[in-house]
């Protein structure tokens, strides 16, 4: 157990049997569409992670399960999405100045003169290395909590449960060192696994297989994160009720 996440479980049940393994491979292949066709199929796969995170917050052990009702699972992933993007706003606010220079670089460009050029580069630089050093900790801070407010969302089966920040917010503060530790697990994982993709891509024989290789790690680290992030979340909420319990 690292911080009440039992990794051994977290990582396995993914393909711990046949059965796990089948239901895997459809979720690969919907992956594999989401290279293809734009946003759509993502919304699956997060609708379909949205399902093992309301087996732990039901006391049950992570487990695959078949691929129906996809209505309903592309509901769901669309809560997940949509609350991303909600607290995605500040990002791209923040990356405005960067976007506005890039759009405008080219034109001012071809009537520049050679001073003008001069001038304008060590600002360019300043915007955007500036900009950066902001962007990078505001997107890891928003990238760390914004876990809790998904599993608010599947918790409660509502999209606004994931905008009541006061109420996922008490969670997260509650068991903060098991959010850390889940935010570390899953972006290590997705780091080593980009590693392998990368070993695996230089070799020029092994490089046919990143095809299926790359929808079968998207996959595989979108399950990951979700279902570590919803342990957590079940802590966080058990030791919220002992502290009210205890008040």
């Amino acid at each position: 157990m690292f911080f009440g996440i039992d990794l051994n479980q977290i990582f396995l049940f993914p393909i711990k049997d046949a059965e796990a393994r089948k239901h895997f491979l459809i979720g690969c292949l919907v992956s594999l569409a989401a290279f293809i066709i734009p946003v759509l199929p993502f919304f699956i796969m997060y609708g379909y992670a949205v399902r093992i995170v309301k087996q732990i917050l039901n006391n049950e052990s992570p487990h695959m399960v078949e691929w129906d009702d996809w209505g309903e699972m592309f509901k769901d992933g669309a809560k997940m999405f949509g609350i991303r993007a909600i607290y995605s706003i500040p990002i791209i606010i923040l990356a405005t100045p960067i976007f506005i220079s890039m759009i405008g670089m080219p034109f001012f460009m071809s009537d520049a003169s050679s001073s003008q050029l001069d001038t304008l580069f060590p600002i360019l630089t300043v915007v955007f290395t500036g900009t950066l050093c902001v962007i990078i900790p505001v997107s890891l801070l928003l990238a760390f909590v914004i876990s809790a407010a998904e599993m608010a969302v599947a918790d409660k089966n509502e999209f606004m449960a994931g905008l009541r920040i006061g109420e996922w917010w008490a969670v997260f503060r509650a068991n903060l060192g098991g959010f850390i530790a889940a935010f570390a697990v899953y972006n290590l994982s997705a780091m080593a696994l980009g590693i392998v993709v990368q070993i695996i891509g230089a070799t020029l024989i092994l490089a046919c297989l990143l095809p299926f290789l790359l929808p079968a790690v998207s996959m595989y680290i979108l399950l990951i994160m979700y279902a570590v992030n919803a342990q957590v979340y079940k802590d966080g909420k058990e030791k919220l009720a002992q502290i009210a319990a205890a008040v």
